[in-house]
């Protein structure tokens, strides 16, 4: 007797479903589904597919897997972009330095990590004596920030970057804001501009939270920029072309 692939129980003809990627057998009961669903399913005509657990779980870890993919597709260009900058000014490259594989799969891990953040600057800082209460009051702030946004959180943490200094009284130093994942912190980037229409706000600056490599790339970006405008080229600007930052001329070819 064929047993169910969830409980491993006998099944019966009537009381089964098949799944639609590995063809196993599951008692209708382990399926999670609803009569309706189930009703659905039994139309040969249907475009939907039913999907077991243990495939569901597959078809998510392949997505991400596909993520990770297109993340090393793209910090791949931006290191033939680096190499390419160093090359164009007879910079020599030491080979000892040259990214391997490891100090790929390590940035593509920090990227990761990193993706679930935003940085704020220009964020006035409380001096308190409690530690708990300075973290209490930067969590009531970032809320605060974060429902101007329309951004909803329930869950997040807020770390001051940088030392502190006792004997200033106007400490600004940047807020990492970790959220619970990366569709919350793009959106927040994304609505940004809404800090400029409160008072409260208007000087605060959002960004995402950079890798030191992104952080070069870019620096290496802005320097091109500063040296071909200086050099007399006004219609130049900086564009991220597949997350790698380029200069490009307005009107000519991305490349």
């Amino acid at each position: 007797m064929t047993s169910c692939a969830i409980c491993n129980n006998g099944l019966t003809p009537e009381k089964e479903i098949t799944c639609d990627m590995c063809r196993n057998y599951i008692h209708t009961t382990c399926s999670g589904l609803s009569r309706t669903e189930l009703q659905y399913l039994k139309n040969k005509d249907r475009k939907l597919s039913f999907h077991c657990p243990t495939c569901s779980d597959l078809k998510l870890q392949l997505a991400k897997l596909h993520e990770l993919a297109s993340t090393v597709g793209a910090l791949e260009s931006e290191l033939r972009t680096l190499k390419e900058s160093m090359t164009s000014r007879d910079v020599k490259i030491d080979p000892i330095k040259v990214p391997d594989v490891e100090c790929i799969i390590q940035e593509v891990s920090d990227r990761q990590r990193r993706k679930n953040n935003i940085i704020l600057y220009n964020v006035s800082e409380n001096v308190l004596n409690n530690r708990n209460d300075q973290v209490a009051a930067d969590m009531e702030l970032v809320g605060e920030l974060l429902q101007m946004l329309d951004v909803s959180v329930d869950n997040l943490r807020t770390i001051r970057l940088g030392k502190f200094d006792s004997s200033r009284t106007d400490m600004k130093r940047p807020i990492k804001v970790c959220l619970p994942d990366g569709d919350i912190a793009s959106k927040a980037f994304q609505r940004r501009q809404k800090l400029r229409t409160s008072d409260k706000f208007k000087n605060v600056f959002l960004v995402k939270d950079k890798t030191p490599m992104q952080l070069k790339l870019y620096r290496e970006a802005r320097q091109e920029l500063l040296t071909r405008k200086a050099a007399g080229e006004t219609d130049v600007y900086i564009k991220y072309i597949n997350d790698v930052p380029k200069v490009i001329k307005a009107g000519g070819p991305e490349n």
